[in-house]
């Protein structure tokens, strides 16, 4: 934080590419240090593995028998016919790989603290464990501590194809490392993409063209577009009657009408654990740039720029305003170009929405937060593999099988038999039915990357990606006619001043800050977290109405440390001097 905190972003080196697994220092500690879209060009086999020939998709002849179990959620439809215990997946295992796969139990309830994180937990209690095992971080850590999770370093290292590790390179690694325990990883993350978690500003850019303002790029021009949206009757109807930001009750929750974004224009990180000067990590939701942000919010509500009512109206309502042209500025992410954009759209097609990155109250760069690529809470944010088990690899080749099906695009394994129907009015889906399962952290600006060649170079290789197709043929639809059913895949990815084009500028200025804290829940979290979180966004949304004068945050701060922030404070840091 500014004065008393330096960003620094989690390098992990792969030794012989994962062989062991260590933080390292980066040399510019405020930036991601491996691109998303463009991961892992470096992960090459060790010589010993390439000296070994070890082939990734290898099938067991005889074949090998492992085991299972199932968590699904309650939406989850699959094709008639297909089931946990019978499904492409099982049947391709044995045809292609030589794995005979039997899914002990499967259970509907992926919920945090579901039915399937409680028969696990049973599960695990009992030591009457699969082979391969879903867990999220809690779990992961009692395998860990009772010596139950085989170490996988050695067998990525050996059979990760190099699609799956260039997934598990992006970001430094740092999923990977959150399964990393004294330099053994003992669990693959189900890894997702960290960048989709950034922040960016959407503006009515007919509203700027139309008040004469510059497109911002500094807060200080965010301040003045808000005034002006407030004050300066960008609608034209000759009434006071629109708001210079949209914000809904939750103030920073969501990814839609939440304050991220500008509180990052502050060097504000309202839930991260960053280190600060000392190596020390401390929390950024009470450090003093959240006060400098908050009495700037403060100002803006004053003076009549926040809806008055925000503190009682969801996304739903706030909506209302977007959609009805009441609201022109707001901070969110890459989905919004889905939601609400769309109605907003149909409501007055004149309405020209564009993104924006985030922009600095000072000369130092905004950095938005981005996730670690992983949900350590998720029932299935990470796959163990029984220790004392036969052939740990096989997950390896698992996992392979399964980013090879799904997005090999490059390599010629993509397999539409692996896929929901298309088309698929009934939403099935096929995915959650794999043993070991996982997204590609590049695809969608991939997606963004390829649209953008293939349009602006005729590069029809980059067609063969048929997420980049599919979105390639609603664009140009879009362009054509205007269709509003196409109007969402066209702001989100279409060549320019689109929602992707934020996230492939974060990426290729490798602009990212994730949280230094990702082991699961400390001792004294678990108690007194939710306290916690709820005197946190009372007192947030209590200055920004004016309930409080500014100076309340120094209060909140010395009652957050006494109510527990000090303790948790202590065991994070522990946990961080564990890590290093």
């Amino acid at each position: 934080m500014k004065g008393s905190m330096k960003n620094k972003a989690t390098a992990i080196a792969l030794a012989a590419l994962l062989a062991t697994v260590t933080a390292c220092s980066n040399s510019n500690p405020e930036k991601v240090s491996q691109s998303e879209g463009q991961a892992a060009e470096t992960a090459q086999p060790s010589s010993a593995a390439s000296e070994e020939n070890v082939d990734p998709f290898g099938k067991y002849d005889p074949p090998i028998k492992l085991s299972t179990v199932k968590i699904f959620n309650a939406s989850d439809k699959f094709v008639p016919g297909e089931t946990a215990d019978k499904n492409v997946w099982l049947d391709g295992y044995l045809k292609d790989l030589g794995i005979e796969m039997k899914v002990n139990w499967s259970v509907v309830g992926d919920e945090t603290g579901g039915p399937g994180e409680q028969k696990l937990n049973v599960s695990i209690a009992s030591n009457d464990l699969p082979d391969i095992i879903p867990v999220n971080s809690k779990q992961l850590k009692q395998l860990v501590d009772n010596d139950m999770a085989e170490d996988l370093t050695e067998v990525i290292e050996k059979y990760a194809s190099p699609q799956l590790k260039k997934f598990l390179a992006v970001n430094d690694g740092l999923a990977l490392k959150t399964s990393t325990f004294d330099g053994k990883v003992l669990a693959l993350p189900y890894v997702a993409s960290s960048l989709d978690a950034a922040s960016m500003i959407w503006l009515r850019k007919d509203w700027l063209d139309k008040l004469q303002l510059p497109e911002p790029k500094t807060m200080e021009d965010i301040l003045n577009i808000s005034d002006a949206f407030a004050n300066r009757d960008p609608d034209g109807n000759g009434k006071k009657d629109t708001f210079g930001i949209g914000l809904a009750k939750d103030v920073y929750g969501g990814g839609l009408y939440d304050l991220n974004g500008f509180f990052e224009g502050y060097h504000a990180y309202r839930n991260l654990w960053l280190e600060d000067e000392e190596g020390k990590l401390v929390y950024g939701g009470v450090q003093p740039e959240m006060k400098q942000a908050l009495g700037k919010l403060q100002e803006m509500f004053l003076a009549g720029q926040i809806d008055a009512e925000f503190g009682v109206k969801d996304a739903t309502k706030v909506n209302e305003s977007v959609v009805s042209g009441k609201i022109g500025l707001f901070y969110g992410q890459h989905w919004n170009a889905f939601y609400p954009l769309p109605d907003s759209f149909k409501q007055d097609p004149s309405a020209e929405w564009k993104p924006y990155p985030i922009v600095s109250a000072d000369d130092k760069p905004a950095i938005p937060s981005i996730g670690t690529g992983v949900n350590p809470e998720s029932v299935n944010g990470y796959t163990a593999f029984k220790k004392g088990s036969k052939h740990p690899e096989a997950l390896i080749k698992l996992a392979n099988y399964y980013v090879d099906k799904e997005y090999g695009w490059d390599t010629g394994g993509y397999d539409d038999d692996f896929h929901q129907p298309d088309p698929n009015p009934e939403g099935y889906i096929r995915w959650r039915l794999a043993a070991v399962y996982m997204s590609d952290p590049g695809q969608n600006i991939g997606i963004y990357r390829g649209v953008k060649a293939a349009l602006e170079n005729n590069d029809q290789d980059a067609l063969k990606n048929l997420q980049v197709k599919s979105n390639y043929d609603i664009y140009n639809r879009f362009m054509e006619n205007k269709d509003p059913a196409s109007y969402g895949n066209a702001k989100w990815a279409g060549p320019k001043d689109t929602a992707l084009s934020i996230l492939d500028y974060y990426d290729s200025q490798r602009l990212g800050i994730s949280d230094q804290f990702f082991g699961s829940k400390t001792d004294t979290m678990v108690q007194k977290q939710s306290t916690l979180d709820k005197l946190q966004l009372e007192m947030y949304s209590k200055i920004i109405m004016g309930a409080v004068p500014v100076d309340a945050f120094d209060q909140f701060v010395a009652d957050w440390k006494k109510l527990g922030g000090d303790t948790i404070t202590q065991e994070v840091n522990a946990w961080y001097e564990s890590t290093k």
